[in-house]
């Protein structure tokens, strides 16, 4: 792992070879991964990728580059590189503002996941959980221990640098006759790390999945557990990035302040809960602020980088993915801390207060299918079961949905007061389980 030391040397070596307003990210993401099928490790492997990345302005001109070479005549290169593309850059709508001094706090991560979770680790507990299958079962899946680091410098003296462990594992579990069960568990603190919990999960979802049935098309009261819920929240949050809002390319597009899910639906981007990954800063520098998206059904606020935050007449957000190269490198902002509010009841008590439903375990192979009034489709997987007279009786072949979402968070009328900590993108979020009336269903497997 780069340390703080190294990456601020990197930064002055950037900062004082150009005349040029310099903006640079070092992000480091070191992956030990452990992969299964049929019950046994079938791969070890252990990447650490560290990439630079240099961005130069000029008033209303911009240019970047990247680079993973980090002697100094590999890093001057790379400025003289970015000068070059600078100079024959065409100008941008809107001049370069610079970034004012940050004042970012300290990130200690939990140095615990790495000793619990080395390659014996993995393994110890992998063997651990096997050994509860029966013979007819067999696991697939992947337990990850991943080690990031984000170094932030420009040429205004801001430095902002963090680095931590996080742990995400999922399995699958079949039985010989193709029923599946799933559990996952995504964590930076180790006390959070109850991975035979999760996989249990899966093997009881898979014994109840046995035999499944079609079931009849149409409209369901569904009661989805949280990853399903967290399944379909990710399309709305895509809505509230800045620069699709602009674009008018969101279901929010000029709607701000205005009630378009129900009363029980809020939704916050919050760094300051330390039960998500935290990261207090974005690749502009910004200093991350906790923002309220969704309140009481109520669209708050739209997350924006400095360029959307400069068009809106606002400050950043501190929200920015710009600069980073990630396919979710575009304007505008992108949550990584979502906190949704639960609400009375639980899981069971959803369950027992249906007289006719679906229960889903999670989606996947979700897709929008018009962004403007958040209308998705996507399958059920790995534990669908018909709920009736308030009991959890037959298991269901998986079955497609269409759904606006609109409608859909219109539609709650229960959430459980736990939340679940559930992998969104990559980081994770605070999701309750949930019960949503009047959910079409709109094609399944016979």
């Amino acid at each position: 792992m780069l340390s703080k030391e190294k990456a601020r040397e990197v930064i002055d070596v950037f900062t004082g070879a150009t005349k040029h307003h310099t903006v640079v990210n070092i992000v480091e993401n070191g992956e030990r991964l452990t992969r299964f099928s049929n019950s046994e490790i079938h791969q070890n492997v252990e990447i650490d990728d560290t990439i630079v990345n240099l961005t130069l302005h000029n008033g209303k001109k911009s240019a970047s580059s990247q680079g993973n070479a980090f002697d100094k005549d590999s890093l001057l290169k790379l400025v003289h590189d970015t000068e070059e593309m600078l100079e024959n850059s065409p100008e941008g709508e809107q001049e370069f503002i610079p970034t004012p001094i940050q004042k970012v706090p300290e990130l200690t991560g939990d140095s615990g996941l790495e000793k619990k979770f080395d390659i014996k680790g993995r393994a110890d507990v992998l063997k651990r959980c096997f050994s509860t299958l029966d013979k007819d079962y067999t696991a697939a899946g992947a337990i990850s221990l991943d080690k990031k680091m984000h170094a932030y410098g420009d040429c205004m003296g801001n430095f902002h640098y963090m680095n931590y462990d996080t742990l995400s594992f999922s399995s699958v579990v079949t039985h010989k006759d193709g029923a599946t069960g799933y559990g996952a568990v995504t964590a930076n603190r180790l006390s959070a790390c109850d991975i035979d919990a999760a996989f249990k999960k899966a093997y009881e979802k898979a014994k109840t999945s046995r035999n499944p049935v079609f079931a009849d098309l149409g409209a369901y009261t569904v009661v989805l557990e949280s990853e399903a819920v967290a399944n379909l929240l990710l399309f709305m949050l895509f809505g509230l990035n800045g620069d699709r809002y602009q674009k008018g390319m969101s279901f929010a597009s000029d709607k701000l302040g205005q009630k378009l899910f129900g009363e029980n639906l809020t939704v916050r981007d919050d760094v300051t809960n330390e039960c998500t990954f935290q990261r207090f800063f974005d690749s502009e520098g910004y200093t991350r602020k906790p923002v309220t998206l969704v309140e009481n059904g109520v669209v708050k606020n739209v997350l924006h980088c400095s360029k959307t935050a400069q068009k809106a007449g606002i400050s950043p957000t501190g929200h920015s993915f710009n600069n980073l190269g990630f396919m979710m490198g575009s304007s505008g902002g992108y949550p990584l801390n979502v906190v949704m509010q639960g609400g009375d009841s639980s899981l069971d008590e959803m369950i027992k207060g249906t007289k006719k439903g679906i229960l889903v375990t999670h989606f996947h192979y979700c897709n929008t299918v018009n962004p403007r009034t958040l209308q998705v489709t996507g399958l059920t997987r790995d534990g669908t079961f018909m709920i009736e007279d308030g009991k959890v009786t037959t298991p269901i072949k998986n079955m497609r949905f269409t759904e606006s979402l609109l409608d859909a968070f219109s539609n709650i009328t229960a959430l459980s007061r736990d939340l679940n900590l559930v992998d969104v993108y990559g980081y994770p979020s605070l999701i309750p389980a949930a019960k949503i009336e009047n959910f079409h269903f709109t094609s399944g497997q016979k």
